[in-house]
């Protein structure tokens, strides 16, 4: 058919029988289905997951969570992303933030609403975090997972941090926020005055774990797949 529509610049009638609409859609699949899996749960019958990451910047939320992803088919809402495009087109610190969480939220829910598995991919400071996401499980019959990544040498930490592809709502180093972040903003006090609180994660009262990211990602990855797979089966 392509042949004879580049020859005669018209398409031909009546239709050439190459092949149905399912034929088309499944060659169509098989050829964008890069990860060999689908976006949706493997098992429909276990359910769906709402997972939220914490830990501080560099701790490796962002690694597990994409791991996850190809694993299990869940989509990643990067609120890292959500709040630099913000201040890319102006809107201040502190609305770029609330921007992004209330966004990455209302995607989330939408995408549980249609059957996909969600990982939020952003800190836990404040316990309206935690409450908010456990509301949003309950309202879409999800389960509700915490995964928080920690990675105590500092040195490694501030490695990361400087050699990672920074986007502008992140940090620059260890205790170094954002240029962006305003002088008296609540993140940037805490940091001049080395106030380790200001990494303090807040916790579901449901079972959630801790991975130490200075372990290989093999055995990351496979934590956090048993925590997800035992939080589904419970």
């Amino acid at each position: 058919m392509s042949a004879r529509l580049a020859e005669t610049g018209s398409l031909p009638w009546p239709p050439e029988p190459e092949s149905t609409l399912e034929d088309g859609k499944e060659e169509w699949l098989a050829m964008n289905d890069t990860t060999g899996a689908s976006l949706r749960p493997k098992d429909p019958s276990r359910g769906i997951f709402l997972l939220q990451m914490a830990g501080r910047s560099g701790a490796g939320k962002s690694m597990v969570a994409a791991q996850i992803a190809a694993h299990t088919g869940a989509v990643v809402m990067d609120m890292d992303i959500l709040k630099s495009t913000a201040l890319d087109v102006g809107v201040q610190w502190d609305l770029a933030g609330k921007m992004a969480y209330q966004g990455s939220w209302s995607v989330a829910e939408a995408l549980l609403g249609q059957g996909f598995n969600v990982v939020l991919d952003s800190p836990c400071r404040f316990e309206w975090i935690v409450n908010e996401t456990t509301a949003i499980a309950q309202r879409q019959s999800a389960v509700y997972c915490f995964i928080e990544c920690v990675m105590p040498d500092l040195e490694e930490l501030g490695r990361r941090l400087r050699s990672r592809p920074r986007r502008r709502s992140q940090m620059v180093d260890v205790g170094v926020p954002s240029p962006d972040a305003p002088a008296m903003s609540g993140i940037v006090k805490q940091l001049q005055t080395a106030d380790a609180s200001v990494w303090d994660t807040k916790y579901p009262t449901s079972q959630w774990l801790q991975l130490d990211t200075r372990d290989n990602a093999e055995r990351c990855l496979a934590r956090a797949l048993a925590y997800l797979d035992q939080r589904q089966e419970s």
